[in-house]
């Protein structure tokens, strides 16, 4: 029901109240005929100022429940705009650095669609980020300082993207980089046991060397993972590592074939 609405459907039920009222009380005699003037206009003033502070409060609940209403609206907005750009930065920063067309995603987005619901202060630092992450885009190989420069303009986007929608939590930096380390060494971990002969294209009795010693040899046993010693012992190729080297050790990384390492040979 729209407001005007509401505001006349008040106006007609307190005049209709005011009839009803005293249409009953000439009925009954509750009032005299000569009274009935005066107490009409004394009732008619009671009335018309019910019906002015009624409207008030109508309008002013009308105006907070728009208000309410609006703002809901806007940060549902805003908080899926800013999810969908943190998105952006996670998927062009997958693998460590970024290229012009990721860059100027981030730029378009930032002036197309974040401007329009951030701080002037938020915007001013994001801006200042992405000016920095600007002069190393397009590199295919940053270096080291420069990666860690990236990382660290692109958190600081997520942050100040946070502290915009009071969601309260940051991203500790160097947290960030020792799980960023553990992931690559766990993908490291996961390729390396992966590895067989099979993958390499070595066959069954090819003569493998230890970059340590090129005079200790073995000789693949299987297409996985087996080799024959000089002593005509079979063990695994990190079992047969670890023992000459006399420590833990990953025998497609330690033992060589052709000048190469296994490992090496999956041209990692």
């Amino acid at each position: 029901m729209k407001k005007n609405q509401k505001n006349y459907i008040v106006v007609i039920i307190s005049i209709g109240c005011i009839l009803a009222f005293f249409v009953f009380a000439g009925i009954t005699k509750a009032i005299s005929v000569p009274q009935i003037p005066s107490s009409f206009l004394g009732a008619a003033a009671g009335a018309a100022i019910t019906a002015v502070v009624t409207l008030l409060l109508l309008q002013g609940q009308t105006h907070a429940e728009e208000l309410k209403e609006r703002n809901v609206k806007v940060f549902e907005k805003k908080s899926t705009i800013f999810s969908e750009y943190i998105d952006v930065i996670w998927n062009a920063w997958e693998d460590n650095k970024l290229t012009e067309n990721e860059y100027q995603k981030l730029i378009s987005d930032y002036y197309k669609k974040l401007m329009l619901y951030m701080s002037d202060s938020s915007a001013k630092i994001i801006g200042e980020q992405l000016k920095k992450i600007g002069s190393v885009a397009g590199n295919d190989s940053p270096s080291e300082l420069e990666q860690k420069n990236i990382q660290t303009a692109l958190i600081n986007i997520i942050n100040t993207l946070s502290d915009e929608i009071s969601l309260g939590g940051h991203i500790d930096e160097s947290l960030f980089t020792e799980l960023g380390k553990e992931i690559k060494e766990a993908e490291i971990r996961s390729r390396r046991s992966n590895t067989s002969f099979k993958m390499l294209g070595i066959k069954i009795n090819t003569e493998l060397v230890l970059k340590a010693d090129p005079n200790i040899k073995c000789w693949t046993a299987d297409e996985k993972n087996q080799v024959k010693d000089e002593n005509g012992d079979i063990l695994s190729i990190s079992a047969l590592a670890s023992r000459e080297l006399d420590r833990s050790a990953n025998g497609f990384s330690e033992f060589m074939f052709d000048g190469k390492t296994l490992y090496e040979m999956r041209g990692k």
